[in-house]
């Protein structure tokens, strides 16, 4: 009852009630076992659904199986539960960062509904118009917008349309979460986050979750493209289209942690700036003593040029960014991983093809 309470009170102050998404994850979350069961258990569903429709109509000979079915039920799953993870992994990551953080607990727990729960009418929205993509693309193209394997049959036309539409239904929601979390990050970095350049941990908490939203969002479209045997990486659309994904996927990374970038550049300049001042006014102070021929007191003097030298070199070497170098080194090297091997199929092709 307690609980229930809590989370009434979070939602009166947050001023927006849970999305439908948030709704669903509490759901599952509440049910017995790991929630990932029944996300695998939803996709196995899908999945089995797509096949029965393509084998009882006879579109593909029974036992065999389309890799772009496996996407499609995949796909709609595997968002569902970044969502609930990404929420989950934002939550610990807010606990992480409480020490740097320079709020009450009532607040913590009201920022803490704000970064992992999405307001119900925008996601509506949200999801409304990842549905109208499909119909836009068809009013471009003048064809009905579906995966190359889908043959049109009635029966199972209408299943894979109805999954499709589900699919950008689900699929607007997703970005609208990473947007808004990322929003959301970026916020309790600029607003709610005590700047101090020597305590730099715990400002690391939301940079595995970043990269994790990066990586998983550029996956989707090279997933589509690894299990869709028609479409190639020399298509130069193809390629275009990874490259732009890509790109937005690093700037999913970046972007929430700019704002506290800023910030920390500036401590940093005024933390150089006062110890190059104290600097300045010893080395000034040396240069008095010599002048007059005073020595006495010089090797004191001397040892406390040589720790402002020392603290400015350590000021310097602080990073300005919230997260580790190896973190970002690997999900750069994830991103390339795509280009590099669009390079050796392009190799192959030209070598075993003249």
């Amino acid at each position: 009852m307690t609980d229930k309470t809590e989370s009434k009170n979070n939602y009166q102050v947050a001023e927006y009630s849970p999305s439908w998404v948030d709704r669903l994850s509490k759901w599952v979350n509440r049910l017995p076992g790991s929630s990932w069961v029944y996300y695998l258990g939803l996709g196995l569903l899908l999945f089995i659904l797509q096949v029965l429709t393509l084998w009882i109509g006879d579109i593909i000979p029974n036992g065999r199986i389309d890799p772009a079915q496996i996407f499609l039920a995949v796909a709609i799953p595997y968002m569902l539960v970044l969502i609930n993870y990404f929420n989950e992994h934002a939550s610990k990551a807010l606990s992480k960062m409480r020490s740097a953080l320079k709020i009450n607990d009532k607040e913590f727990e009201i920022l803490k509904y704000k970064l992992k729960t999405l307001p119900a009418l925008p996601t509506l929205l949200a999801g409304l118009v990842g549905l109208s993509c499909p119909f836009l693309l068809e009013t471009i193209t003048g064809e009905p917008y579906q995966i190359e394997a889908l043959q049109i049959f009635p029966i199972a036309f209408f299943v894979f349309r109805v999954l499709y539409l589900i699919l950008w239904w689900v699929f607007g929601t997703f970005l609208f979460h990473t947007i808004h979390q990322l929003r959301q990050i970026g916020i309790v970095y600029t607003q709610y986050t005590r700047i101090n350049l020597f305590r730099m941990k715990e400002l690391y908490a939301f940079s595995n979750l970043t990269a994790l939203m990066a990586g998983s969002m550029a996956f989707l479209p090279i997933g589509f493209l690894l299990v869709n045997p028609v479409t190639t990486w020399t298509d130069p659309v193809v390629f275009s289209s990874v490259v732009v994904i890509q790109i937005i996927a690093l700037g999913t990374f970046i972007w929430p942690q700019i704002g506290i970038h800023r910030l920390l550049v500036t401590e940093k300049e005024r933390l150089l700036e006062e110890a190059n001042t104290r600097f300045e006014a010893m080395i000034l102070e040396l240069h008095q003593r010599v002048d007059k021929g005073k020595h006495e007191g010089s090797m004191d003097l001397s040892m406390t040029i040589s720790s402002l030298q020392t603290e400015l070199n350590t000021i310097e070497k602080i990073p300005t960014w919230p997260w580790q170098p190896e973190t970002l080194r690997i999900l750069i090297t994830a991103l390339a991983l795509p280009l590099g091997l669009w390079f050796i199929q392009l190799i192959l092709a030209r070598v075993f093809g003249s």
